[in-house]
């Protein structure tokens, strides 16, 4: 989608904003209208004097507002007043921000780690692979790929195997390779589109837990002077663009920012390939999870299960071998659900896998967005984020008008309190 192209919901939202300019710009010439007419009629009555000062201190309070509510978009009236169209003049250093901003809230380590370890990620992938339509699932895939092994397979050779050599050519074997030709194969074609809106969806739900996070930071890292109504729609504004970012990754496969994801995925299977800290991060992963009883006792029990089945169905192998995988499956998710220790370990695995995608390329993702920002149009950049926000700004202009008008009737009264204490309580 061009950036300078609006949508139709971008279409509807500026109709509404013309609405509600038109609103509040009604209300000031309503107070202008009072006023002149106050003015008109002064002395003629002995209230006049409340309303017009109400109108005079509305109009006051509304053409303030007015000011600060169009200085943040453009220089009001065409004069280039100082600190006025703060975000087409300050764009790119809001894009930086910004920038550093998602680096620092949502890729840092300490979030991310943060919200894995409290997602418990192993017992949740234990608990849903211990369900046995999960567990079903998971079988009809792996039996697919090993009915044409088992055929080749000889019981003795594959026991002697288990027996004596697994655990040496676990440890002598280089999983990360392979893992790394497994995904590369997975995230082909359109599997990868698949797993990356499966990504999305995660993001999206990150970002919705993060709500309290985001706004606490918007009213911190704002100006004092701005009101809390502007770091509310500056708020909903940060939230609705990374969302509607996160749509338009999930909906525009030529997203330059989903396309520079997926050039990340692949750097990333690049390196579980040909890098050696990955390699020495497996060995260690392997000595430890291969001293587990928990693992050691799901390895004999997947080869009595799969033997037993293919004893009893040499010919006609998939109902039984299925419902053995299924059981194995269950069975080692349920050890996970039951061994703490082997939990805590594939949790840290997990943590630290995060730790390192974050620490090698979450400065990129962070380029991405502020390189993205600056390269958007200054002015239909502001346009853009007024559609989004400025119907909400206009109520501070309203509520302006209104307080305005309250404030100078209070201040009328108080001025008058003397006057009409005489008038009634003479001393």
């Amino acid at each position: 989608m061009e950036f300078d192209k609006f949508t139709d919901l971008e279409l509807r939202k500026k109709d509404e904003l013309a609405a509600m300019k038109r609103l509040a710009t009604g209300l000031l010439l309503l107070m202008t209208t009072v006023y002149i007419a106050a003015r008109y009629f002064e002395g003629t009555w002995g209230w006049i004097g409340y309303v017009q000062a109400t109108a005079e201190a509305a109009m006051v309070g509304a053409l303030a507002d007015w000011f600060a509510v169009t200085a943040l978009f453009r220089h009001p009236m065409g004069l280039r007043i100082p600190h006025t169209a703060i975000i087409p003049r300050r764009k790119d250093t809001i894009a930086n921000q910004f920038g550093i901003f998602v680096q620092q809230n949502f890729l840092s380590e300490d979030v991310i780690s943060q919200k894995i370890r409290s997602m418990s990620l192993s017992r949740r992938v234990a608990a849903w692979i211990s369900e046995r339509d999960n567990a079903a699932a998971i079988a009809e895939q792996v039996t697919a790929g090993l009915a044409g092994v088992v055929r080749v397979m000889n019981d003795e050779d594959i026991q002697a195997l288990i027996e004596r050599k697994v655990v040496e050519r676990i440890r002598s074997t280089s999983f990360a390779p392979m893992i790394g030709d497994l995904l590369t194969f997975i995230t082909s074609g359109q599997r990868q589109q698949d797993l990356f809106d499966a990504a999305v969806r995660v993001g999206l739900y990150l970002l919705e837990d993060s709500d309290e996070d985001i706004r606490s930071t918007v009213t911190r890292e704002t100006p004092w002077w701005f009101p809390s109504s502007v770091d509310q729609a500056i708020y909903h504004r940060i939230v609705r663009s990374v969302s509607k970012m996160l749509y338009e990754m999930q909906t525009d496969i030529y997203h330059p920012m989903r396309v520079r994801l997926v050039q990340m995925i692949n750097e990333f299977l690049n390196d579980l390939k040909h890098s050696d800290a990955i390699r020495d991060k497996e060995v260690m992963l392997k000595n430890d999870l291969l001293e587990e009883p928990a693992v050691i006792d799901f390895t004999r029990s997947l080869w009595t299960d799969i033997r037993a089945a293919l004893l009893r169905q040499s010919e006609n192998p998939d109902a039984e071998l299925r419902r053995a995988i299924e059981d194995s499956v269950i069975r080692f998710g349920q050890s996970i659900l039951n061994d703490p220790v082997l939990e805590a370990k594939i949790d840290g695995w997990a943590d630290d896998s995060a730790r390192y995608l974050i620490r090698t390329y979450g400065h990129e993702v962070a380029d991405l967005i502020s390189k993205t920002i600056e390269s958007w149009d200054p002015e239909v950049t502001s346009e853009r984020i007024e559609i989004q926000i400025g119907r909400d700004l206009q109520f501070i202009r309203i509520n302006g008008t209104v307080v305005g008008g309250l404030a100078g009737l209070t201040i009328y009264t108080i001025s008058e309190l003397p006057a009409l204490m005489n008038l009634h309580w003479p001393l």
